[in-house]
């Protein structure tokens, strides 16, 4: 919990730091980090008892999740993101979740976490819906 606190509050000093809005930055640097933020904020926020909740599309089961790390890489499509992150489960075995995201007011938020299902994803590139923010 104390990781997560500290990166939390690394990348919540990052997005204070910004003052302009998505669209004015879009492709930037900054835009990057606002994403990653925001994605951070998100986890954070919606954990209860430390534990981050997520549906496992596969399974149906409710996954109890601990977040590990975000990965670097950021899918577009069009006016929408997609953002991946690892995480642990209860067992310790990794459990990856893709995270879709929305400019709202100049900042992101989550719209839908997609647990263990990273075929999804890959059916959205592989039909040229998403790609890689350059």
């Amino acid at each position: 919990m104390q990781r997560v606190r500290r990166l939390f509050s690394a990348t919540l000093l990052a997005a204070t730091l910004s003052v302009v809005s998505a669209p004015a930055i879009a492709n930037s640097e900054e835009m990057r980090t606002r994403l990653q933020a925001d994605l951070q904020k998100h986890i954070y926020r919606s954990m209860a008892d430390g534990v981050y909740h997520a549906l496992d599309s596969k399974s149906g089961d409710v996954l109890k999740l601990h977040p590990l790390t975000n990965h670097p890489v950021i899918m577009t499509m069009g006016d929408y993101y997609v953002m991946c992150a690892d995480f642990r489960d209860h067992r310790g075995k990794k459990v990856d979740v893709d995270f879709y995201m929305l400019e709202n007011r100049g900042r992101f938020q989550v719209f839908r976490a997609e647990a263990n299902n990273h075929k999804m994803l890959a059916k959205l590139v592989k039909k040229g819906k998403a790609t890689l923010l350059k």
